[in-house]
């Protein structure tokens, strides 16, 4: 498997959507990726997900400039409502959290990364069809997840708009970083 870098696959993509993209980014951290995302595709249209308060505060900081990102302060889920979320932390900033949250408890994830997961906060929760379906959105051109090992559950309860789709990306990883996590071959 030959690995590309972000800056070949946003062209690689390219080919495959609109100018005017609707674009939906799951787990979009601080808002480095989504900018990106805008720069290249100018009039998309971005709807960011990141459920963490503080890290969504960056979020909106980071982003509020742009009229065509619109923020959404929850994660994509298997189920509408509320779930736990495993916070995550750097050693050398234990009290800020970092992007490697996840609804999964982390395994592996522990024995090969510096990252620690000190406590677990309640944030709300929804399916892709059923945030489409309130967005009035009968389409998504390019999905973007970067879910922590989350990925199959939400496509999993997204059989509607899932069909609609012209490109998905995900974040996929070969051991099982986080409790019950599907790995690369069951997600692909």
């Amino acid at each position: 498997m030959q690995r590309i870098t972000k800056k070949e696959l946003l062209p690689l993509i390219k080919q495959y959507l609109p100018d005017d993209p609707i674009i939906v980014e799951a787990g979009c951290f601080d808002g480095g990726d989504t900018l990106q995302l805008s720069a290249f595709w100018p009039q998309a249209t971005i709807h960011a997900f990141e459920p963490v308060p503080e890290i969504f505060s960056m979020l909106t900081h980071n982003t509020h400039h742009n009229p065509a990102i619109m923020r959404h302060n929850c994660a994509l889920a298997a189920h509408t409502g509320t779930a736990q979320l495993h916070l995550s932390s750097r050693p050398t900033a234990p009290d800020e959290p970092f992007r490697a949250g996840s609804l999964l408890a982390p395994k592996e994830r522990l024995t090969w990364s510096n990252v620690t997961y000190p406590k677990t906060i309640t944030v709300d929760t929804i399916t892709l069809d059923r945030w489409a379906e309130q967005q009035q959105l009968d389409h998504i051109d390019f999905l973007w997840l970067d879910v922590q090992g989350f990925a199959l559950p939400i496509l999993q309860a997204a059989p509607q708009i899932l069909k609609t789709l012209r490109v998905l990306y995900v974040e996929v990883e070969f051991i099982e970083a986080y409790e019950g996590q599907h790995q690369y071959h069951a997600v692909r």
